[in-house]
């Protein structure tokens, strides 16, 4: 519908705003200091005896405001914004039904089986004496419930399977393991140091742990689980913190998740860098006018995205410390801008 759409739309501006700020921060010293020197008014302040830093200090200074706004919006706002227009986008697309609300708490619906492939029992691998469950003309009806899930490497970090009666929500199963990973060999899930518990009415009617076990019945492949947003938008730097912690006791590799981390925080002080790096180049390219202006802020946001995306993977590889792959771009940008501003005639 049409009121989904415009919905979306309005909790996608946010996200767009926080992505370009640091653009527009760039473009507007460009086109600003640009027309000042094209029209001689930069020469007339240095001729009344006003240096060239006295000039900018009130643009790096709101720009430098800028940076801390734009770090309090995405601690206070953007995430559940983010939450809501990704929410609304599956809906939009008719993907299974999931839960959006708690990022590091993940509830997914399973497919929705028509026919059991002949038996609805557990096979489990590495130990004996699991018994099989009865087998049933139909698949039953599967919730899944997990902390993390790695799509680089189809790794599920404590994981739950509910299984529930079909055509009903009775459950007659449950499932928990501290991880799962997908094995290819096999085709199926191999479920770690866990438990699976049958119940028959309300009460339990078997109980088995397991220290690996695989369940040929549960036949979602890990492309069903993958989403095309992080986590990390949807989660503010505290709560992006909280959630490292945790993965980090259960023993996860959560690099990927540091340099997202440290982006939190660098990203908004780019805002101040653009800045300080627009004011050389406005000054250069004065002459030249406005589109000029805007031409050199495009390369330059091109530089900056191309070089972030190469730190960002190297740090997700361990090739770059979390910090350094975060702060990188925003260090050579800040010392190239400074170094120009400095050799700048005042």
């Amino acid at each position: 519908p049409l009121v989904t759409v415009g919905e979306y739309l309005l909790n996608l501006i946010p996200f767009i705003l926080y992505n370009v700020t640091p653009l527009c921060s760039l473009v507007a010293v460009l086109v600003t200091f640009g027309t000042l020197s094209r029209t001689s008014e930069i020469t007339s302040m240095k001729a009344t005896g006003i240096s060239l830093y006295r000039v900018v200090t009130p643009v790096l200074l709101v720009a430098a405001v800028l940076s801390v706004t734009l770090f309090a919006f995405d601690e206070g706002y953007l995430p559940a914004a983010n939450r809501r227009q990704e929410a609304l986008l599956s809906s939009i697309r008719g993907k299974t039904a999931q839960t959006f609300l708690r990022p590091d708490r993940k509830w997914i619906s399973g497919q929705n089986g028509s026919s059991a492939s002949g038996q609805t029992g557990s096979a489990a691998s590495g130990q004996s004496g699991v018994p099989a469950s009865s087998a049933a003309t139909t698949e039953p009806t599967r919730i899944f419930y997990y902390q993390f899930f790695d799509p680089q490497r189809d790794v599920f970090a404590k994981i739950t399977v509910f299984e529930f009666q079909p055509g009903s929500f009775t459950l007659v199963r449950r499932i928990y393991a501290e991880s799962a990973h997908w094995d290819d060999d096999t085709g199926r899930w191999l479920f770690d140091n866990g438990w699976q518990r049958s119940f028959s009415g309300e009460t339990v009617s078997s109980y088995q742990p397991f220290a690996q076990a695989s369940f040929s019945e549960i036949h979602e492949q890990p492309t069903y689980f993958k989403k095309e947003e992080r986590p990390s938008q949807e989660m503010s730097y505290t709560e992006l913190s909280r959630y490292i912690h945790d993965l980090q006791q259960s023993g996860f590799d959560t690099t990927p998740l540091r340099v997202q981390l440290s982006r939190k925080l660098s990203y908004p002080l780019l805002t101040l860098v653009m800045a300080i790096l627009a004011v050389p180049f406005s000054l250069t390219a004065g002459k030249r006018g406005s589109l000029a202006g805007i031409g050199a802020a495009i390369g330059l946001a091109i530089a900056y995205w191309v070089l972030a995306g190469i730190s960002e993977n190297l740090g997700n590889v361990n090739s770059l410390p979390a910090v350094l792959a975060a702060w990188s771009p925003d260090l050579l940008f800040a010392m190239a801008g400074s170094y120009l501003l400095l050799r700048t005639p005042t």
